[in-house]
């Protein structure tokens, strides 16, 4: 059996997951990467993006996906990543996310000539995370091909 290293998911209101992990896949700002026991220490900022996690003792095969908002993981001899939002796949509410991102579609349409920078950030950002919560909600991009 694989080694485990403790890992902790911490939104500013909760925290969203602890556990025993044999490897946590993450969206790094560099593109994805896996991180697990005796990794060398880091600390990364996150992307949006799924994260994968191989729980202690699962099936080689076996993932809990997640849609995650950013942030940044701390590696050390523990793996902590903080971030504002994340969300497993079987929770994600799939009538808000077509909603949400029809409501950003739209705004760019009307405003993409006449808003300002931020404004158009984050309406594209609120594209990519909805692309990203219907994706993991279907299974994760990694399961697709």
């Amino acid at each position: 059996m694989a080694n485990s290293v403790r890992l902790e998911i911490i939104t500013p209101s909760k925290k969203f997951y602890q556990g025993d992990v044999e490897l946590v896949i993450v969206r790094t700002l560099e593109g994805d990467e896996g991180f697990m026991k005796g990794h060398a220490w880091a600390c990364k900022l996150l992307d949006i993006g799924e994260m994968w996690i191989q729980e202690k003792g699962a099936a080689k095969n076996s993932y809990k996906v997640a849609a995650i908002a950013g942030g940044f993981i701390d590696v050390k001899d523990t793996i902590i990543i903080y971030t504002d939002a994340v969300e497993w796949a079987e929770d994600i509410d799939m009538e808000r996310v077509n909603a949400e991102k029809s409501r950003a579609e739209e705004w760019l349409r009307e405003h993409e000539a006449d808003g300002t920078p931020d404004e158009i950030l984050r309406a594209r950002t609120s594209i990519a995370k909805a692309e990203l919560r219907a994706d993991v909600a279907g299974g994760g991009r990694r399961r697709k091909h």
